[in-house]
Protein backbone atom coordinates (compact mmCIF):
# COMPACT_ATOMS: atom_id res chain seq x y z
CA UNK A 1 0.00 0.00 0.00
CA UNK A 2 1.35 3.79 -1.13
CA UNK A 3 2.26 6.05 1.91
CA UNK A 4 -1.00 8.16 0.30
CA UNK A 5 -3.31 5.21 0.88
CA UNK A 6 -2.02 4.58 4.45
CA UNK A 7 -2.49 8.25 5.47
CA UNK A 8 -5.95 8.90 3.87
CA UNK A 9 -6.96 5.06 5.62
CA UNK A 10 -5.67 6.54 8.98
CA UNK A 11 -7.22 9.59 8.89
CA UNK A 12 -10.43 8.22 8.07
CA UNK A 13 -10.09 5.97 10.84
CA UNK A 14 -9.32 8.91 13.09
CA UNK A 15 -12.20 10.68 11.80
CA UNK A 16 -14.54 7.94 12.16
CA UNK A 17 -13.46 7.30 15.53
CA UNK A 18 -14.13 11.47 16.58
CA UNK A 19 -17.61 11.35 14.66
CA UNK A 20 -18.68 8.29 17.01
CA UNK A 21 -17.43 10.17 20.08
CA UNK A 22 -19.64 13.80 19.04
CA UNK A 23 -22.29 11.58 17.70
CA UNK A 24 -22.34 9.96 21.40
CA UNK A 25 -22.48 13.17 22.97
CA UNK A 26 -25.10 14.86 20.50
CA UNK A 27 -27.49 11.86 21.89
CA UNK A 28 -27.16 12.81 25.27
CA UNK A 29 -28.68 16.02 25.44
CA UNK A 30 -29.05 15.84 29.29
CA UNK A 31 -25.59 16.48 29.84
CA UNK A 32 -24.33 18.46 26.23
CA UNK A 33 -23.48 21.25 28.69
CA UNK A 34 -21.63 19.68 31.23
CA UNK A 35 -18.52 21.38 32.10
CA UNK A 36 -16.48 17.71 31.37
CA UNK A 37 -18.31 17.31 28.42
CA UNK A 38 -18.09 21.20 27.04
CA UNK A 39 -14.16 20.44 27.54
CA UNK A 40 -14.31 16.50 25.62
CA UNK A 41 -16.17 18.36 22.75
CA UNK A 42 -13.54 21.08 22.34
CA UNK A 43 -10.67 18.54 22.21
CA UNK A 44 -12.93 16.54 19.80
CA UNK A 45 -13.10 20.06 17.33
CA UNK A 46 -9.67 20.73 17.54
CA UNK A 47 -8.49 17.11 16.86
CA UNK A 48 -10.48 17.92 13.52
CA UNK A 49 -9.03 21.30 12.30
CA UNK A 50 -5.56 19.44 12.70
CA UNK A 51 -6.50 16.63 10.60
CA UNK A 52 -6.01 17.66 6.52
CA UNK A 53 -9.54 16.76 5.29
CA UNK A 54 -10.18 16.82 1.21
CA UNK A 55 -13.55 16.36 -0.33
CA UNK A 56 -12.99 12.43 -0.21
CA UNK A 57 -12.26 12.31 2.89
CA UNK A 58 -15.56 14.48 4.36
CA UNK A 59 -17.38 12.56 1.75
CA UNK A 60 -16.56 9.33 3.00
CA UNK A 61 -16.62 10.01 6.78
CA UNK A 62 -19.61 12.67 6.29
CA UNK A 63 -18.31 14.40 9.66
CA UNK A 64 -19.77 17.64 8.39
CA UNK A 65 -23.26 16.31 9.78
CA UNK A 66 -22.09 15.60 13.16
CA UNK A 67 -20.27 18.85 13.89
CA UNK A 68 -23.14 20.55 12.53
CA UNK A 69 -24.65 19.52 15.80
CA UNK A 70 -22.76 21.93 18.08
CA UNK A 71 -23.72 25.19 15.72
CA UNK A 72 -26.22 26.47 18.32
CA UNK A 73 -24.26 24.99 21.36
CA UNK A 74 -24.74 27.14 24.47
CA UNK A 75 -20.94 27.19 24.88
CA UNK A 76 -19.55 30.38 22.64
CA UNK A 77 -16.23 28.68 22.50
CA UNK A 78 -17.79 25.30 21.09
CA UNK A 79 -20.19 27.23 19.04
CA UNK A 80 -17.89 29.33 17.23
CA UNK A 81 -15.28 26.03 16.43
CA UNK A 82 -18.10 24.18 15.07
CA UNK A 83 -18.78 27.07 12.65
CA UNK A 84 -15.17 28.11 11.57
CA UNK A 85 -14.35 23.74 10.91
CA UNK A 86 -17.84 24.11 8.62
CA UNK A 87 -16.73 26.61 6.84
CA UNK A 88 -13.09 25.88 6.15
CA UNK A 89 -14.65 22.23 5.13
CA UNK A 90 -16.74 24.36 2.70
CA UNK A 91 -14.18 25.97 1.03
CA UNK A 92 -12.22 22.97 0.85
CA UNK A 93 -14.92 21.38 -1.17
CA UNK A 94 -15.56 24.59 -3.25
CA UNK A 95 -11.75 24.54 -4.38
CA UNK A 96 -11.88 21.11 -5.44
CA UNK A 97 -14.69 21.84 -7.44
CA UNK A 98 -13.84 25.43 -9.14
CA UNK A 99 -10.75 23.39 -10.53
CA UNK A 100 -13.48 21.89 -13.19
CA UNK A 101 -15.05 24.89 -13.28
CA UNK A 102 -14.15 26.98 -16.48
CA UNK A 103 -15.33 30.00 -18.51
CA UNK A 104 -16.72 28.73 -22.21
CA UNK A 105 -17.09 30.50 -25.72
CA UNK A 106 -15.85 33.97 -25.92
CA UNK A 107 -14.95 34.59 -22.44
CA UNK A 108 -12.34 31.80 -22.11
CA UNK A 109 -11.23 33.54 -25.48
CA UNK A 110 -11.64 37.27 -23.97
CA UNK A 111 -9.35 35.03 -20.74
CA UNK A 112 -6.74 33.48 -22.69
CA UNK A 113 -6.10 37.12 -24.36
CA UNK A 114 -5.56 38.68 -21.20
CA UNK A 115 -3.53 36.19 -19.82
CA UNK A 116 -1.08 36.32 -23.11
CA UNK A 117 -0.81 40.25 -22.61
CA UNK A 118 -0.27 39.97 -19.06
CA UNK A 119 2.88 37.95 -19.18
CA UNK A 120 4.29 39.46 -22.28
CA UNK A 121 3.72 43.05 -20.07
CA UNK A 122 5.74 41.36 -16.88
CA UNK A 123 8.14 39.62 -18.95
CA UNK A 124 8.97 43.92 -20.28
CA UNK A 125 8.96 44.63 -16.32
CA UNK A 126 5.90 47.19 -17.48
CA UNK A 127 4.34 48.30 -14.20
CA UNK A 128 0.83 47.38 -13.22
CA UNK A 129 0.64 45.06 -15.61
CA UNK A 130 -2.87 43.60 -15.02
CA UNK A 131 -4.67 47.42 -15.81
CA UNK A 132 -2.47 47.96 -18.56
CA UNK A 133 -3.60 44.72 -19.96
CA UNK A 134 -7.15 45.52 -19.26
CA UNK A 135 -7.06 48.96 -20.53
CA UNK A 136 -5.81 47.74 -23.84
CA UNK A 137 -8.08 44.35 -24.46
CA UNK A 138 -11.60 45.88 -22.91
CA UNK A 139 -12.99 47.54 -25.95
CA UNK A 140 -12.74 44.54 -28.24
CA UNK A 141 -12.98 41.52 -25.12
CA UNK A 142 -15.41 43.07 -22.02
CA UNK A 143 -18.91 42.54 -22.50
CA UNK A 144 -20.92 45.99 -23.91
CA UNK A 145 -22.82 47.55 -22.64
CA UNK A 146 -22.67 46.59 -19.21
CA UNK A 147 -25.36 44.60 -17.74
CA UNK A 148 -26.35 43.73 -14.08
CA UNK A 149 -26.64 39.66 -13.68
CA UNK A 150 -25.26 36.43 -15.45
CA UNK A 151 -22.17 36.74 -18.29
CA UNK A 152 -22.11 34.55 -20.78
CA UNK A 153 -20.10 31.92 -20.55
CA UNK A 154 -18.30 32.76 -17.51
CA UNK A 155 -19.81 30.26 -14.48
CA UNK A 156 -20.20 30.98 -10.99
CA UNK A 157 -17.74 29.71 -9.35
CA UNK A 158 -14.65 29.91 -11.28
CA UNK A 159 -11.41 30.78 -9.89
CA UNK A 160 -9.28 33.99 -11.40
CA UNK A 161 -5.95 34.60 -10.81
CA UNK A 162 -6.70 38.29 -10.15
CA UNK A 163 -8.74 41.43 -9.97
CA UNK A 164 -7.81 42.04 -13.70
CA UNK A 165 -8.97 38.70 -15.48
CA UNK A 166 -12.22 39.74 -13.37
CA UNK A 167 -12.45 43.07 -14.70
CA UNK A 168 -11.72 41.41 -18.71
CA UNK A 169 -14.76 39.37 -18.31
CA UNK A 170 -17.12 42.27 -17.02
CA UNK A 171 -17.64 40.44 -13.55
CA UNK A 172 -16.00 43.46 -11.75
CA UNK A 173 -14.77 46.20 -14.07
CA UNK A 174 -13.40 48.53 -11.31
CA UNK A 175 -9.65 46.94 -10.35
CA UNK A 176 -8.75 49.45 -7.48
CA UNK A 177 -12.28 49.86 -5.89
CA UNK A 178 -14.47 47.18 -3.91
CA UNK A 179 -17.23 48.81 -5.61
CA UNK A 180 -18.05 48.51 -9.07
CA UNK A 181 -20.34 51.38 -9.52
CA UNK A 182 -21.15 54.07 -12.32
CA UNK A 183 -22.58 57.24 -11.39
CA UNK A 184 -26.29 57.05 -10.98
CA UNK A 185 -26.94 53.69 -11.77
CA UNK A 186 -27.47 50.29 -9.39
CA UNK A 187 -24.16 48.54 -8.57
CA UNK A 188 -22.80 46.19 -10.46
CA UNK A 189 -20.50 44.42 -8.44
CA UNK A 190 -18.56 44.36 -5.11
CA UNK A 191 -15.20 42.29 -4.20
CA UNK A 192 -14.36 41.17 -0.52
CA UNK A 193 -10.72 41.48 -0.07
CA UNK A 194 -10.99 41.63 3.49
CA UNK A 195 -9.98 45.71 3.48
CA UNK A 196 -12.52 46.44 6.01
CA UNK A 197 -13.21 45.43 9.65
CA UNK A 198 -16.78 45.38 9.71
CA UNK A 199 -17.35 42.97 6.55
CA UNK A 200 -19.11 40.40 7.53
CA UNK A 201 -19.46 37.00 5.70
CA UNK A 202 -19.25 33.74 7.66
CA UNK A 203 -21.95 34.09 10.46
CA UNK A 204 -24.53 32.64 8.41
CA UNK A 205 -25.96 29.98 7.08
CA UNK A 206 -27.89 31.10 4.93
CA UNK A 207 -25.00 33.18 2.75
CA UNK A 208 -25.65 36.53 3.61
CA UNK A 209 -22.96 39.17 3.59
CA UNK A 210 -22.42 42.13 5.84
CA UNK A 211 -20.73 44.41 2.88
CA UNK A 212 -18.88 47.56 4.51
CA UNK A 213 -19.11 50.93 2.24
CA UNK A 214 -16.28 52.91 0.33
CA UNK A 215 -14.17 55.43 1.86
CA UNK A 216 -13.31 56.52 5.22
CA UNK A 217 -9.97 54.94 5.67
CA UNK A 218 -6.51 55.79 5.39
CA UNK A 219 -4.18 52.66 5.93
CA UNK A 220 -6.85 50.13 6.37
CA UNK A 221 -8.00 51.94 9.16
CA UNK A 222 -11.16 53.96 9.55
CA UNK A 223 -10.80 57.27 10.30
CA UNK A 224 -13.57 59.13 9.01
CA UNK A 225 -17.59 58.62 8.27
CA UNK A 226 -18.61 57.50 5.27
CA UNK A 227 -20.46 59.66 2.65
CA UNK A 228 -23.39 59.29 -0.41
CA UNK A 229 -20.03 58.72 -2.49
CA UNK A 230 -21.08 57.16 -6.32
CA UNK A 231 -20.04 53.86 -4.81
CA UNK A 232 -22.37 53.50 -1.61
CA UNK A 233 -25.33 55.23 -3.53
CA UNK A 234 -25.20 52.49 -6.28
CA UNK A 235 -25.70 50.17 -3.35
CA UNK A 236 -28.53 52.34 -2.09
CA UNK A 237 -29.74 52.43 -5.39
CA UNK A 238 -29.78 48.71 -5.79
CA UNK A 239 -31.73 48.05 -2.53
CA UNK A 240 -35.08 49.96 -4.39
CA UNK A 241 -34.05 48.54 -7.63
CA UNK A 242 -33.49 44.60 -6.17
CA UNK A 243 -30.59 44.24 -9.43
CA UNK A 244 -28.59 41.69 -8.85
CA UNK A 245 -25.41 42.53 -7.56
CA UNK A 246 -22.28 39.92 -8.86
CA UNK A 247 -20.22 39.03 -5.96
CA UNK A 248 -16.11 38.35 -5.86
CA UNK A 249 -14.44 36.72 -3.23
CA UNK A 250 -10.66 36.78 -2.57
CA UNK A 251 -9.67 33.03 -1.72
CA UNK A 252 -8.48 32.90 2.22
CA UNK A 253 -5.29 30.05 1.48
CA UNK A 254 -3.03 33.00 1.46
CA UNK A 255 -2.38 32.49 -2.64
CA UNK A 256 -3.84 35.27 -4.64
CA UNK A 257 -6.70 34.92 -6.46
CA UNK A 258 -10.43 35.87 -6.71
CA UNK A 259 -14.15 33.04 -7.21
CA UNK A 260 -16.93 34.30 -8.71
CA UNK A 261 -19.69 33.68 -6.10
CA UNK A 262 -22.32 34.10 -8.37
CA UNK A 263 -25.50 37.06 -7.31
CA UNK A 264 -26.35 38.21 -4.42
CA UNK A 265 -29.14 41.56 -3.71
CA UNK A 266 -28.98 43.99 -1.73
CA UNK A 267 -32.10 43.80 0.77
CA UNK A 268 -31.30 46.41 3.52
CA UNK A 269 -28.31 48.91 4.74
CA UNK A 270 -27.84 50.78 7.61
CA UNK A 271 -25.42 53.79 8.74
CA UNK A 272 -24.07 52.86 11.87
CA UNK A 273 -20.61 53.03 13.91
CA UNK A 274 -17.97 51.03 12.83
CA UNK A 275 -15.82 48.95 14.91
CA UNK A 276 -12.85 51.52 15.38
CA UNK A 277 -15.67 54.48 15.62
CA UNK A 278 -16.46 56.44 12.63
CA UNK A 279 -19.52 55.81 10.72
CA UNK A 280 -19.78 53.58 7.66
CA UNK A 281 -22.76 51.95 5.47
CA UNK A 282 -23.60 48.28 6.22
CA UNK A 283 -25.34 46.46 3.36
CA UNK A 284 -27.04 43.13 3.51
CA UNK A 285 -25.80 41.44 0.46
CA UNK A 286 -28.29 38.01 0.06
CA UNK A 287 -27.45 34.87 -2.18
CA UNK A 288 -30.06 34.37 -4.79
CA UNK A 289 -30.83 30.48 -5.00
CA UNK A 290 -29.50 29.10 -7.78
CA UNK A 291 -27.79 31.64 -8.75
CA UNK A 292 -24.87 31.61 -6.15
CA UNK A 293 -22.01 29.14 -5.05
CA UNK A 294 -23.52 29.39 -1.41
CA UNK A 295 -26.76 28.02 -3.06
CA UNK A 296 -25.23 25.13 -4.32
CA UNK A 297 -25.41 22.00 -1.97
CA UNK A 298 -22.58 19.42 -1.60
CA UNK A 299 -24.95 16.67 0.41
CA UNK A 300 -22.30 13.94 0.61
CA UNK A 301 -19.84 16.38 2.60
CA UNK A 302 -22.14 17.58 4.79
CA UNK A 303 -21.09 20.86 5.18
CA UNK A 304 -22.68 23.19 2.65
CA UNK A 305 -26.27 24.41 3.31
CA UNK A 306 -28.71 24.84 0.51
CA UNK A 307 -30.36 28.12 -0.72
CA UNK A 308 -31.39 31.66 1.19
CA UNK A 309 -33.69 32.13 4.67
CA UNK A 310 -36.60 32.64 3.29
CA UNK A 311 -37.79 35.37 6.19
CA UNK A 312 -35.81 37.92 4.24
CA UNK A 313 -37.29 39.70 2.12
CA UNK A 314 -37.71 42.96 0.31
CA UNK A 315 -39.76 46.01 1.66
CA UNK A 316 -42.49 45.87 -0.95
CA UNK A 317 -43.55 49.85 -1.63
CA UNK A 318 -40.33 51.39 -3.11
CA UNK A 319 -42.45 54.49 -1.45
CA UNK A 320 -41.29 53.46 1.86
CA UNK A 321 -37.98 52.38 1.15
CA UNK A 322 -37.02 55.71 0.04
CA UNK A 323 -38.52 57.50 3.10
CA UNK A 324 -36.64 54.71 5.47
CA UNK A 325 -33.55 55.54 3.07
CA UNK A 326 -34.09 59.52 3.73
CA UNK A 327 -34.12 59.08 8.01
CA UNK A 328 -30.91 56.78 7.66
CA UNK A 329 -28.89 59.25 5.81
CA UNK A 330 -25.74 60.31 7.51
CA UNK A 331 -26.46 64.39 9.40
CA UNK A 332 -24.21 66.82 7.92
Amino acid sequence: MSNSSTTTTSSLSTVMVIKQHLQGLLNNPDTINDALVVESIKDALKRLNEIDMDKDLLGQSQIGFAVRGFKSHANAVVEGAARALLRKWRRVVDAEESSLVVCTGRAAQALQKFRERLRELERDGKPKPDMVAYKELRRAWTPFPRHHGELEGVPIGVKLAGRGEAAILGIHQNILSGIDAVKDEACYAVCLSGGYADDHDNGTDDGTVIYTGSGGQKGKHQVSDQVENAANLSLITSVDTADPIRLLRRTENGKVGFYYEGLYRCTDYTYEESVEGPKVYKFTLVPIPGKSRHSTTVQDAGVKVSGTSSSRKRIASKMLMKQEREERKPRR
